[in-house]
């Protein structure tokens, strides 16, 4: 397994040899692991690099990428698409220089990738987690962008820590399906951009308690600069765009499945007119919504991650198999339904069953397993 450890940097060099070294002691724990090290380093003027070069002479397993300081975003970017596309990792695991998160903890989340999971967060808002040293500027700031914005307005709910570097994400059908290039988060605000981007190709997320330490050395990059109040201000902006961006996608959702609805409606309905049993008329045109839901949602609602070809009609029988419930729970509400009420109460049955039932079946089962796999 290629492990690809990215380290953005700008004034680190009393921590940087020490981080370099510590990540390449803890990898010969494990004989299957190839570990690397990716530095990128935003023009330092106290020498971060010259240090990173003596450790590349005894080591071909660490990289320097020298570029202009234009924020952290935009540093890990850089250091994503070469671990990628240059190394061609199988795991990559970005962390401050500085020690905050401990790398002690990494191959925590690296046997959790070897669990199955996609993305693993080092976490300070999980049971087991603990923040040391924390004082009532850095809290307040942690808790204005994480709980207010990333959860409450972005509505990224598929982990509680939405602001730290330290993580491990999984490259094949996963890191490389994100459009790193049209990333154009310059602050901190890509934790949070990057977390939302993996969870809208149905990504498995699971978090990691950990204990966030103070830095030891060298001076904190948190304070009232410009940099820190443009990046203030971009998370804001990310955390707006996000909250659109899925509303978006949601109501397009909601469109095809009042489509769908419809359909199925006029099909039953004119099936019950030829005296077809009321829970087999609606479970006919429950497959027939099923088939237009999906035909629609691939190429309107789910554009960016279009299936065709072969695949398209792979992923349709693997959709309407994993479907058959929900239309086997339509003939059964509908069954009783009608049994208790009336034929007549078929179309109400129907109803309930699909808003209650079916709908939120189906949006999980389209997010969950029919987009996850499929590659651009």
């Amino acid at each position: 397994m290629k492990i690809a450890h990215i380290i953005p940097t700008y004034n680190e060099k009393d921590n940087i040899g020490l981080m370099i070294g510590t990540i390449f002691r803890i990898g010969r724990k494990y004989r299957s692991w190839q570990n690397y090290v990716i530095v990128v380093d935003d023009q330092s003027p106290d020498g971060t690099s010259s240090i990173v070069k003596k450790y590349q002479q005894k080591n071909k397993n660490i990289f320097l990428l020298l570029k202009k300081k234009e924020g952290l975003g935009r540093a890990l970017v850089t250091g994503y698409q070469f671990a990628v596309n240059k190394v061609k990792a199988d795991v990559v695991i970005p962390n401050d220089a500085d020690f905050q998160w401990d790398p002690e903890d990494y191959p925590k989340l690296v046997k959790k990738i070897g669990q199955g999971f996609d993305v693993v967060v080092a976490s300070r808002h999980v049971a087991g987690s603990k923040v040391v040293g924390w004082n009532w500027f850095r809290k307040l700031n942690h808790d204005i962008s994480n709980s207010l914005l990333a959860w409450l307005v972005a509505g990224v709910h598929e982990v509680r820590d939405h602001a730290g570097n330290f993580k491990a994400i999984r490259v094949k059908n996963c890191l490389d399906r994100i459009p790193l290039v049209k990333m154009k988060n310059a602050g901190f605000s890509f934790q949070l951009h990057i977390l939302y981007e993996l969870s809208k190709i149905g990504v498995k997320f699971t978090e990691v308690p950990v204990t966030f330490k103070e830095r030891r050395l060298g001076v904190s990059k948190i304070g009232f600069n410009r940099y820190y109040i443009r990046d203030i201000f971009e998370y804001i902006k990310s955390s707006i765009i996000i909250r659109i961006d899925r509303s978006e996608r949601f109501f397009k959702y909601g469109v095809v499945g009042i489509v769908g609805l419809i359909l199925q409606t006029l099909l039953s309905k004119l099936l019950v007119s030829l005296n077809i049993e009321p829970f087999i008329a609606v479970s006919v045109g429950a497959e027939a919504a099923i088939a237009s839901n999906f035909l629609m949602n691939n190429y309107w609602t789910f554009n960016k991650h279009v299936i065709s070809g072969m695949e398209l009609i792979n992923k349709f029988i693997q959709f309407n198999a994993a479907s058959i419930g929900a239309v086997i729970i339509q003939g059964i509400v509908v069954f009783f339904g009608t049994l208790i009420f009336g034929k007549k109460a078929w179309f109400w049955s129907m109803i309930f069953a699909v808003f209650f039932l079916v709908i939120p079946y189906s949006y999980f089962i389209y997010n969950r397993y029919i987009w996850k796999t499929h590659e651009h």
